[in-house]
C-alpha cells in the first residue's frame, strides 16, 4: 500500500515539473517574442530627404529626386507612392494635396520608414511636404519671324530695335512645347490655329530656364505679304491657362 502512494506522488511529482518546464518556456518564448518585437520598433525609424523632383508619375505611383542631399547614398532617391498611404501637404500643413499635384522641378521633403541595416527593395513614401513652385519671370520680345518649326518646337525670330533708336539687328532663338504652345491674332486674346509665316512680326512671351528661353505665347501682329512667304508651318492650337 504504502509503496501504492509512493509511485502516485512520484507520478504527481513529474507531472508538477513537466508543467513548470512548459510554463517556463511559455513565458521565455513570451519574453523573447516582446524583446524582438521592441528591437524591431526600435530599428524602425522615420527619415527624410530633401530635393528637386527629377522625375514623377501619379498614374505609376513613382517618383526620383535630385539635389545635393541626395547624392548621400544612405538616403533613397527613388520612392513609390499610394494615394490612400502617402501623405501630401504644404509646409504648413494647411493644404490637403494629392500626388497628382507634384510637378518636376519642385521642392519636397520625403519623409519614409527605414529599418537600420536594410534597406527595402521599394521605398514607399509615408509624407510628402511639397514647397510652392517659384513664379516664373515671364519676358516678352517683339520682331519679325525667321523660322519655326511645329513638329520639334524651335522658333527664331529677328528681333527690332524700336523705332527711332538706333542698334542692330539680333537674332533671338526659342524652343516651346507644340501641344501647349498658345497662338494669337493681335488684337484678339483667344487662341487660334494659326498659319505662322517667316516674315510675319510677331511677339513672343517666355521664361528663362535650363539655359533655353521657354516660349509659351506668340502672338501674330502683322501677317507678312504674300510674295515673302516662302514656306509656311502650321502650329498646333491648345487651349492653356494663363
Amino acid at each position: 500500500m504504502i509503496i501504492m502512494k509512493k509511485n502516485i506522488l512520484k507520478k504527481e511529482r513529474r507531472a508538477f515539473n513537466a508543467i513548470l518546464i512548459a510554463l517556463a518556456v511559455a513565458l521565455s518564448f513570451g519574453w523573447t517574442a516582446r524583446a524582438n518585437a521592441a528591437t524591431a520598433e526600435s530599428d524602425l525609424r522615420l527619415r527624410s530627404v530633401s530635393g528637386e523632383i527629377a522625375y514623377v508619375d501619379a498614374k505609376l505611383g513613382e517618383l526620383r529626386l535630385e539635389g545635393e542631399e541626395t547624392r548621400n547614398r544612405r538616403y533613397p532617391t527613388e520612392f513609390k507612392m499610394n494615394p490612400e498611404a502617402t501623405i501630401v501637404t504644404d509646409p504648413k500643413d494647411e493644404k490637403f494635396l494629392g500626388i497628382k499635384d507634384l510637378k518636376e522641378g519642385q521642392h519636397v521633403t520625403v519623409e519614409f520608414n527605414w529599418i537600420r541595416g536594410n534597406w527595402r527593395d521599394e521605398t514607399v513614401a509615408s509624407k510628402i511636404i511639397a514647397f510652392p513652385m517659384p513664379e516664373l519671370v515671364i519676358q516678352e520680345v517683339t520682331g519679325e519671324l525667321e523660322a519655326i518649326d511645329g513638329v520639334n518646337g524651335t522658333l527664331i525670330i529677328e528681333e527690332r530695335p524700336l523705332t527711332g533708336q538706333g542698334g542692330r539687328v539680333n537674332l533671338v532663338y526659342f524652343v516651346f512645347d507644340p501641344r501647349n504652345i498658345v497662338v494669337m491674332r493681335s488684337p484678339s486674346p483667344e487662341s487660334v490655329r494659326l498659319v505662322l509665316n517667316p516674315g510675319d512680326i510677331v511677339k513672343v512671351e517666355y521664361w528663362v530656364g535650363d539655359g533655353e528661353r521657354h516660349a509659351r505665347a506668340i502672338t501674330q501682329i502683322t501677317a507678312a505679304p504674300v510674295t515673302k512667304s516662302t514656306t509656311t508651318t502650321t502650329t498646333t492650337r491648345t487651349t492653356v491657362t494663363r
